[in-house]
């Protein structure tokens, strides 16, 4: 299919002249800093089908344009669909709201069957990080084999504070990487987590120059790109293998099932139109009064 959410390169091997061994995705939405629409994310699945069944592809660099690697799940047009927004999903009839919120399920659903594939992808997979990581942007970040940021770089597990829930392996992967408390403190606050700090606490490997991001990246790429094809492959395969040991079907089915109650209830959606109007949201958790009707009992002794 045609990519129009970024751009996907076949880029020779800088130690071996002629290979052309190195796959590289930018994503090209810079004016949202790179979020993840349902497009995107049906575009993302097609491209790593085609990356795993590249025999010739050893390497694959993801990275960002703009100020953003990615910023997540692009709130507006989820919240088209979920009657949220003034944007229009252009559905109608009887069976609207039913077909709106089945089409979200399906973005979600894309989301995670992309983000398993980049996990199982049989390539080492780096993710050269330019700017902004958020959300499933940050997800991304922790999905692949080796992460290198510019200084410039900064990450955020945003979703709980805009009242979603992380859905692409983080609660999984970010432990591992940071340990159990701050990747908890990152996951339920919010908090921005720039550059250096990501590199002390570990979640991410490398820091470099803003401007040597992709020269760094692709020296990395042409290193590991220059080794023989099965070392690398069953090298990749069996780190994978132990790291992944906890990847279940029963876990990815549980974030989905907490995905899908989530953006059904008022407090997401609130947090969905807060951040588009650039304001703290209220939260209410299930005590919304529209979900239940109130009404005094008549059999209450009376002052």
């Amino acid at each position: 299919m045609q990519f129009t959410s970024f751009e996907l390169k076949i880029l020779e091997n800088r130690k071996r002249q002629g290979e052309h061994s190195i796959a590289v995705i930018q994503f090209r939405r810079p004016e949202t800093l790179n979020s993840v629409t349902p497009r995107m994310a049906l575009e993302l699945d097609a491209a790593l089908n085609e990356i795993k069944r590249n025999g010739g592809l050893k390497v694959l660099i993801l990275t960002g344009s703009g100020n953003g690697f990615c910023s997540g799940g692009d709130l507006k047009e989820e919240g088209s669909v979920l009657g949220v927004t003034d944007m229009d999903s252009g559905l109608r009839g009887p069976y609207k709201e039913l077909a709106e919120y089945f089409l979200n399920d399906m973005f979600h659903v894309l989301m995670q069957r992309y983000g398993r594939k980049l996990e199982d992808l049989p390539q080492v997979t780096i993710a050269a990080v330019n700017g902004w990581a958020v959300g499933a942007g940050l997800e991304l970040v922790t999905l692949a084999d080796i992460r290198i940021a510019s200084d410039r770089a900064k990450f955020t597990e945003a979703a709980v504070r805009q009242g979603f829930v992380t859905e692409t392996g983080g609660t999984r992967n970010l432990p591992k990487l940071i340990g159990k408390g701050r990747a908890l403190e990152m996951i339920l606050t919010g908090r921005v987590v720039e550059a250096v700090e990501a590199e002390r606490i570990g979640l991410v490997d490398r820091v470099v120059a803003h401007e040597q991001l992709m020269e760094a990246a692709m020296d990395l790429a042409s290193d590991i790109a220059a080794q023989p094809y099965l070392s690398v492959l069953h090298a990749k395969e069996m780190v994978r293998y132990y790291w992944a040991k906890d990847s279940t079907d029963e876990g990815w089915r549980r974030e989905l099932e907490a995905v899908m109650e989530i953006y059904r209830t008022k407090d997401n959606h609130e947090g969905i139109r807060a951040f588009i109007e650039k304001r703290a949201p209220s939260y209410h958790g299930p005590d919304y009064p529209e979900y239940f009707a109130r009404e005094e009992d008549p059999h209450a002794r009376k002052k």
